[in-house]
């Protein structure tokens, strides 16, 4: 992997995490292919949507510093296998809650963007 490649990674998935710690909904989508998708815990249901739901939900339910003064991103690992990425992540005491959470990324004419994102609430 290059190092240009794991720092543009790193970007993407900083930009998804700033957005939603600032409900900055503008830097949330610059993170996202617009074709992007999401699934994962919600309560005891599974929540699975395009990309938009959560710019709908963010920009709606969301305030700047709402997630929690301790809400936090820690990347875990980054596999690179040509143009796609795998990312998995530890996102901490969002609004209280811990969960893993797995994305894909695609790097295109855009530079590398996020084309999925799972996640587990643990």
């Amino acid at each position: 992997m290059l190092q240009n490649d794991k720092d543009a990674i790193q970007d993407a998935i900083g930009r998804y995490f700033e957005g939603m710690k600032t409900a900055d909904i503008a830097l949330l989508k610059s993170a996202f292919h617009e074709h992007a998708n999401f699934f994962g815990d919600f309560g005891p249901d599974l929540c699975e949507a395009p990309i938009q739901g959560l710019f709908d939900w963010a920009s709606t339910e969301l305030q700047p510093g709402q997630t929690g003064p301790n809400h936090r991103m820690e990347i875990d690992d980054i596999r690179v296998l040509g143009n796609v990425a795998v990312v998995h992540c530890r996102e901490l005491d969002f609004m209280g809650g811990d969960c893993e959470e797995v994305f894909t990324l695609v790097k295109s004419a855009g530079g590398w963007l996020i084309t999925n994102k799972s996640w587990a609430d643990v």
